[in-house]
């Protein structure tokens, strides 16, 4: 008897440490049972590619699927209006998706702290604060420059929601594809951080108008 007591304990402790990595993953008295991922690590220092504070959206651009009704326009946030994430400033799009749904309309800018480009070597993830509709869906584009090993090719991120409130989207670069319709078609196909030219947003036709904010854009 005592010898299988003593085969099932063995069986019943192999069991639980099989699995010990599944249990530590759910603590349900703090999450409810479900699996929360961790927080991304930095492995070197942040780079921050735009947090707006010099008051102006540099190099900033919009586009918009005007046949289908669409209409974008991006400029800086207006203090004692828009509530910024971090400071007194961020950018402020304001929108109309238009009525077609193949797509609506997009904006972009580039770094205050970089001449036409930020280096951001070796860095894995990007991260950004936007203030976006509850439920609009939208990508990140990250477009490489042309300068200092970069080859103007551009990324997209896979599809994003808003939360109706300030929230953090941290993406890792590994996950953006490449668009195939515009930058360079020539290039290395690879994410050369080396040099980020533009950052932007764009949001999917036929989901009415309103205004989104993005503040503190970080590649680490």
């Amino acid at each position: 008897m005592k010898i299988k007591y003593f085969t099932a304990a063995i069986i019943a402790g192999f069991i639980f440490n099989s699995c010990a990595g599944y249990v530590s993953l759910k603590v349900p008295a703090l999450t409810g049972g479900k699996f929360v991922p961790e927080k991304y690590v930095p492995k070197k220092p942040r780079v921050v590619f735009e947090d707006f504070e010099a008051g102006a959206v540099i190099g900033g651009y919009s586009y918009a699927n005007s046949a289908g009704g669409a209409s974008a326009k991006i400029a800086i946030s207006e203090p004692g209006v828009d509530a910024p994430k971090s400071g007194n400033y961020a950018a402020k799009a304001v929108f109309n998706t238009g009525a077609d749904p193949a797509w609506g309309c997009g904006f972009g800018f580039q770094s205050v702290y970089g001449g036409g480009f930020i280096d951001a070597a070796d860095r894995e993830y990007v991260s950004l604060w936007i203030n976006a509709p509850h439920g609009m869906r939208f990508y990140i584009f990250v477009n490489e420059a042309s300068a200092n090993g970069a080859d103007g090719e551009f990324w997209n991120s896979p599809d994003l929601t808003g939360a109706g409130e300030w929230k953090e989207y941290e993406l890792e670069l590994d996950l953006f594809y490449k668009n195939i319709y515009s930058g360079n078609q020539n290039g290395n196909n690879l994410l050369d951080t080396v040099g980020i030219g533009t950052v932007g947003l764009q949001v999917g036709g036929a989901q009415g108008g309103g205004e989104i904010l993005i503040d503190d854009v970080i590649f680490k």
